[in-house]
This record gives structure tokens, C-alpha cells and sequence, in this order.
């Protein structure tokens, strides 16, 4: 009788006590009989030390040192991984009750997948729904185009064999390492999306969702000038326009105005886009004018929600 493959499921954590706890036990709670888990944390000076020793002996391994970001960690923690399936959850995510069965199911229905994600629900701190988060196809060239990513990462799953053909992970990436993981696992094999919510995606102020638009503001304009060029991913020019105006985006929501055009004209040289215009005629305003007309555009998104 053939077994079940051992997944492996690495958290990388950074002063995330307060979601850590939760995060854990709903890895280490699955229905799924063959899973470890790994956590990697990066010397903490919250209470995540404690929590992880109190879960030592329902952890495969941990450790808590140092270490250069969240793409750093992963791999540090693949490296130790024994799994055929891998994948991670962020210290302030969940795993839904069911994820990996499901989503293991799915790659033992199909040998060539690579790759398999669902559904993923946002969540505020509380743990209270704030909207869903649908698992769009994967449509390879409409993402690098756009330059934006359709694999929702919580809950995804892949077979070690995607890591070591597409990994590892650029750990010079902040925001977009796990885009760039994507487009090379699904330029060299099958990418699968499906129907099911499978973890929940906590949004709150240090969350790289809702937070630090400087540095993913930087980490599109590192897309578009080393990753996408040379990459022969179809769409790759177009995506190059679509990072630069995004990054022109968050450059303008950081008051990081000097960047914020060079980013725009960049985008703007490649695509004409309305929004692209409007930023770019409001980056040349005085900063204390800037603050306010931005928060106004904050109050009608809201109002418009």
C-alpha cells in the first residue's frame, strides 16, 4: 500500500508572539498523519522563544538566530526539510482544518503538477474575516504582464522537485521572492489552482500585505531591472511597465516623491496609464500637500469598500 508523502511545512518568524501560538497549532493540528514542521525564527526578543520551546517536542526542528530576512529563513529551513511536499506559512497566517490533505490529494491525482494552491481568507488581528482572497488560473503570461502574482501563498503546496529545479529563493527579494518562485516552477511544469479556502492571511499594520511601501516599492523596481530582463518569460517587457508604475505607486504612499516620479516616467515611458498620470502630476506637488491628498484617496477607497 502506498504511503502518504511527508510534507514539510517551515514557518519563518520574527517577533510575531502574539500570532505565533496559533499559527503552529494549526500546522501541527492537520488531519494530515505525515507532516512536520519546521519553524525559523530570526533571534527574537519577544516571547516567541518560550512558545517554541513549550511546542519543542511537536516541532521536527527549530531554531532562533539571526538571519537575513524571510527569504533567508525558508531556505534555511528547506535545507533541514525531509519532505517530498514542502511549503510555509508565515508566522501570523493559519492552515484552515483539512488544507494539506486537500491539497496533497490534488498533487497525488496528478504527477506532473508542480504546484497547488487554493483560496485564502484575510483576517484583522483579532482573527476576525475581513474579505476573501479567490485563487485566480494561472495564466503565466498575464502575470509576468501585470506583474502580479495569482498564487495565493498561504496554503500552496509544491513537490520538492519544483525547489530544487526553481529554488532557491532569492534572498535578495523582500515582497516578490515568492512571485519570482512561482513564474519559474510554473515556466518549467504544471501549476494547478483550486476551489478551496485553505488558510487564513492575517492583514495588520507590520504585515507585508498592508505595511512597508518603501521596501516593496524597491523590491518591484529589482523586478523590473533584474529579474524580468533576460528572463524569457512571455509578457516580460510588459511587466517590466507594470512594476515600474507600481513601484511608482508605493514610492508616492511612502512620501518618497524624487523616487515615486523616476519610478512613474519609467513605467510611463513603457504604457500609458491614467493612474500612472495622476501620481505623476501629484509627485510634483510640495510633500505637505501630498499627505493630505493622499489620505483622501485612502478615505474614498474605504467609503467605496
Amino acid at each position: 500500500m502506498r504511503s502518504e508523502p511527508l510534507v514539510s511545512i517551515v514557518v519563518p518568524s520574527y517577533n510575531q508572539g502574539r500570532f505565533l501560538e496559533e499559527t503552529l497549532h494549526s500546522i501541527l493540528d492537520q488531519d494530515y498523519p505525515s507532516l512536520e514542521g519546521l519553524v525559523v525564527d530570526g533571534d527574537s526578543s519577544d516571547d516567541s522563544v518560550e512558545i517554541l520551546r513549550r511546542h519543542a517536542d511537536r516541532l521536527a526542528w527549530w531554531t532562533s538566530e539571526p538571519d537575513e530576512g524571510q527569504a533567508a529563513a525558508l531556505n534555511k529551513g528547506f535545507a533541514r526539510a525531509r519532505g517530498d511536499v514542502l511549503g510555509w506559512v508565515a508566522s501570523d497566517d493559519t492552515l484552515l482544518p483539512g488544507a494539506v490533505s486537500r491539497v496533497v490529494a490534488e498533487l497525488e491525482r496528478d504527477p506532473e503538477l508542480l504546484l497547488v494552491y487554493g483560496e485564502a481568507l484575510f483576517v484583522d488581528v483579532a482573527g476576525q474575516e475581513l474579505f476573501p482572497l479567490p485563487a485566480r488560473p494561472f495564466d503565466l503570461a498575464t502575470m509576468v504582464a501585470r506583474c502580479s502574482n495569482h498564487v495565493v501563498q498561504p496554503g500552496s503546496l509544491f513537490r520538492r522537485r519544483a525547489y530544487e529545479l526553481a529554488g532557491p529563493l532569492n534572498e535578495r527579494g523582500y515582497y516578490l521572492f515568492d512571485f519570482e518562485f512561482v513564474l519559474r516552477v510554473g515556466s518549467l511544469g504544471k501549476v494547478k489552482p483550486i476551489p478551496d479556502r485553505l488558510a487564513t492571511y492575517r492583514a495588520h499594520p507590520d504585515s507585508k500585505s498592508v505595511g512597508a511601501p518603501l521596501a516593496k516599492a524597491r523590491d518591484f523596481i529589482r523586478i523590473a531591472d533584474e529579474f524580468l530582463p533576460g528572463s524569457d518569460l512571455p509578457g516580460a517587457e510588459a511587466g517590466r511597465a507594470s512594476a515600474y508604475l507600481t513601484a511608482g505607486e508605493y514610492f508616492y504612499e511612502a512620501l518618497a516623491l524624487p523616487e515615486a516620479r523616476r519610478a512613474l516616467l519609467r513605467g510611463l515611458r513603457r504604457r500609458r496609464s491614467r493612474r500612472g498620470l495622476v501620481l505623476l502630476g501629484r509627485s510634483v506637488l510640495p510633500r505637505r500637500l501630498v499627505g493630505p491628498l493622499r489620505a483622501r484617496r485612502r478615505a474614498g477607497a474605504a467609503a467605496r469598500d
